[in-house]
């Protein structure tokens, strides 16, 4: 058996060692079905990023809204308290 071949054959060793703890550690009978299930989970996580993306988008429309309407209302009070100083001050 030449040199090359003997590396080949550890190459091959290392390799099928590699893929039996990988198959321990995640449970699965073959590498293919961990990477599939890893795939699976991260387009599982892409979906609820944009899930959350869109959820918070909203929660800032909703929000912004929500400053404009209390903002104006402050306003038209601080007008209303103005012109009511402005008549105390007019009558005296």
């Amino acid at each position: 058996m030449s040199d090359a071949d003997n590396a080949e054959n550890k190459l091959q060793d290392l390799g099928d060692k590699a893929k039996e703890a990988v198959d321990k550690v995640t449970g699965h009978k073959s590498t293919d079905d961990a990477g599939d299930k890893v795939k699976e989970a991260g387009e599982k996580i892409k979906e609820a990023g944009e899930k959350l993306k869109e959820a918070g988008e909203k929660v800032k429309e909703e929000a912004g809204d929500t400053v404009r309407e209390a903002g104006e209302k402050f306003g038209e009070k601080l007008k209303d308290a103005g012109e009511k100083v402005k008549d105390a001050f007019k009558k005296e």
